[in-house]
């Protein structure tokens, strides 16, 4: 059975599509390999398999500042490569992990007291601190949902937009609501007309 997953590329040359992503996003999913499959031997492994300037930007400790969104999309996809099943679904599981990824004592207890709604607006209003283009789009669905579209973003990949639907269900998690739940509705590297999701929690 065709499977859209296997058959997107997870290396693009470098630059291509001109945008841009913060350093920390491609070293949150070299923290992820080392957190959840095996150390710095899996970190090693890792770099060994990366190409000459994802592997500069990963054995740099002080790399900052923004880097082309191809290395996001290479990195994502070697993590799922090296320690997954090749089909990038440890993209969602690294997006989930770096919502937590670093965050501080007092973000982190500013966000368990506030609404999933309030959460969802402060992510759409700091993605330009992370990205150079495109916005979050939050619409209200109910008293207990949201759908949230990715919009105005030139480039596409499933490695990028499933690592947004771990980020967005693992930053739900950090709230005080309980069984929240995000769902891909739709993705332009699939042919569908937006890269959305509905997200749901319980009272």
């Amino acid at each position: 059975m065709r499977d859209p997953l296997r058959e997107s590329s997870t290396r693009m040359p470098v630059g291509r599509s001109g945008v841009h992503v913060q350093a920390s996003a491609v070293r949150a999913r070299e923290a992820y390999v080392q957190a959840t499959h095996g150390g710095l031997a899996a970190v090693q492994r890792l770099r060994s398999m990366a190409t000459t300037e994802l592997r500069a930007l990963l054995v740099d400790p002080d790399a900052r500042g923004w880097v082309d969104y191809e290395l996001f999309v290479e990195v994502v996809g070697l993590v799922d490569r090296c320690f997954g099943r090749g089909d990038l679904r440890l993209a969602w599981d690294a997006g989930r992990f770096a919502a937590s990824h670093d965050v501080g004592l007092v973000r982190s207890l500013f966000v368990r007291s506030v609404s999933p709604s309030t959460m969802m607006s402060l992510a759409a209003s700091v993605w330009s601190r992370h990205y150079d283009a495109g916005k979050l789009v939050v619409k209200p669905q109910g008293r207990t949902g949201l759908s949230i579209e990715i919009a105005d973003f030139p480039a596409t990949h499933r490695a990028h937009c499933l690592s947004v639907g771990g980020w967005l269900l693992g930053t739900l998690e950090q709230g005080p609501r309980k069984e929240s739940r995000v769902e891909e509705r739709g993705c332009r590297a699939l042919g569908q007309p937006s890269c959305s999701f509905d997200l749901t929690w319980s009272e």
